[in-house]
């Protein structure tokens, strides 16, 4: 496995992934002190609340996204300048027009979702997250656009400079004022107007003189949609959700803290579905897209592995970046890594669905059966064992999927 490693690392694909997996990694490193520093600073019962907001965005988010940051991975080619500028034109007018229609549902929705979890206190800070959608919406297609050039090191950039400054406003903050629940929520989210104004500047605007996009709505969001649908359905942050309401804000925060680490493996998954993206698309044969897998499977493997490796370290990294409040997560965190093991190896087979494959109505079928699994464990065991049953649920969910995503993977290539 070492020897195709080093292979792999002097291809093209090897070296985008290493830009990409650094990039992602100082990210991470500059993003997670914030989310480190959070948890101390909070307490686990606001803190509970926090990651409940922080959920509430994503899920708004993942809402909004309508899969169209896949559809631009999908669609946008090299040699099809005029045809390319069609589709970034479609897909940004349909950033801006969802974005707004999610604030407006947003400010009206909010005291009800309050409500709902019984934390009346989050009613502002909910409309808060719900108005930023708009400007994460922008920033991600800024992204998008720069993946779909091979531009990873802007890319990266992009992403680098608004957790950077996320992270010194909260260093200079400290010294002025209190920071609380309230200020870390609203620091969490106007920093997206950075991100934006980052992406921006990377990416000129000269397809919007594109004429007859509309041309393209069919194709395009014909193939979004059960992207979207597929996201609308794993966004919502059912752990979260239910933990908060079975077992309260505390359990709520024991379960976030370890997650919000191990949610280095999203970021990294991600993005290294963004290097595949550009291959898969554009494989004409089984043959092409098997020999590829294989030479990118030992960098999942690597991955795979480290996170198992990572579960017996558990107690250290926690009482590290926690604290010993935070004890109660150690089990939570060893479970949880398995889980976030199966997630990363879940990368292959699903960049070759939606980019080789291009049926992403597998996708959502898949997607149906994992959360219609993960929501039943989650009220078996959340009631049984709290926070601990919430991790058992969610790596049990993990590893059904993968099976799913490879006997299927498996089942084509064969047929």
């Amino acid at each position: 496995m070492i020897k195709n490693l080093i292979n792999l690392s002097f291809t093209q694909t090897g070296k985008d992934t290493g830009v990409v997996f650094l990039g992602t990694l100082i990210n991470i490193i500059v993003g997670g002190l914030f989310f480190i520093l959070a948890p101390r600073i909070l307490g686990p019962a606001d803190y509970g609340l926090f990651s409940v907001i922080l959920a509430t965005g994503l899920m708004v988010f993942n809402f909004a996204n309508f899969g169209i940051d896949t559809g631009i991975l999908r669609f946008i080619k090299p040699g099809q300048k005029e045809t390319n500028q069609k589709y970034l034109k479609l897909a940004l007018k349909a950033y801006l027009a969802i974005g707004f229609l999610i604030f407006s549902l947003g400010y009206v929705f909010s005291p009800i979702i309050a409500q709902f979890l019984d934390a009346p206190q989050t009613e502002n800070l909910l409309r808060i997250a719900f108005g930023a959608t708009m400007f994460s919406l922008l920033g991600n297609f800024f992204v998008a656009v720069l993946q779909t050039q091979k531009q990873f090191i802007k890319a990266s950039a992009v992403n680098i400079s608004a957790n950077a400054a996320r992270l010194v406003i909260l260093a200079i903050a400290s010294y002025f004022l209190t920071i609380d629940l309230h200020f870390l929520t609203i620091l969490v989210y106007a920093v997206t107007i950075l991100y934006v104004i980052f992406g921006k500047i990377f990416v000129p605007l000269d397809f919007l003189r594109a004429q007859e996009e509309h041309l393209h709505f069919k194709n395009f969001f014909g193939y979004n949609f059960w992207v979207a649908a597929s996201l609308a359905i794993s966004a919502i942050p059912f752990d979260n959700y239910l933990l908060v309401k079975i077992a309260g804000p505390v359990a709520t925060g024991l379960y976030a803290a370890p997650m919000k680490i191990l949610a280095m493996t999203y970021q990294f998954a991600g993005s290294f579905s963004r290097v595949l993206a550009s291959r898969y698309s554009s494989f004409d044969s089984n043959r092409k897209a098997i020999e590829f897998s294989q030479k990118a499977t030992p960098l999942v493997l690597a991955v795979f592995f480290g996170l198992l490796v990572i579960s017996f370290l558990a107690n250290p990294i926690v009482r590290l970046f926690f604290g010993n409040q935070y004890q109660q997560s150690i089990q939570i965190f060893r479970i949880t890594s398995v889980g976030m093991a199966f997630f990363f190896a879940d990368t292959i087979p699903v960049s070759i669905i939606l980019y080789y494959f291009g049926r992403s109505k597998v996708t959502f079928y898949v997607t149906v059966w994992h959360y219609l699994i993960y929501v039943l464990l989650l009220l078996y065991f959340i009631p049984r064992q709290s926070a601990l049953g919430a991790a058992i649920a969610f790596s049990i969910s993990e590893i059904i999927t993968f099976v799913t995503l490879s006997a299927y993977v498996v089942f084509k290539f064969r047929k």
